[in-house]
């Protein structure tokens, strides 16, 4: 995994795929997931968009297709 440290993401697009995240924060930006695992450590996320593609987003579409009602968290 690609190690990201001390950054400041500030309304940017961020794709978090394989990356683990260290003291990070993240303003305002646009959160893409498609499934690789991503992890973070004292990272602040505030008034952050998660759009899921990919795996994920088809993870998401098998589980409403089951009946499922899926809940994001709200990364505010």
């Amino acid at each position: 995994m690609e190690e990201v440290k001390d950054r400041v993401y500030r309304q940017e697009t961020v794709r978090l795929d394989g990356k683990l995240f260290y003291n990070c924060s993240f303003e305002g930006c646009l959160l893409r997931y498609g499934g690789e695992r991503c992890e973070w450590e004292n990272t602040r996320f505030a008034n952050c968009q998660v759009v899921l593609d990919g795996s994920a987003n088809n993870t998401i579409q098998v589980l409403q297709g089951f009946g499922f009602q899926v809940m994001l968290p709200n990364l505010v």
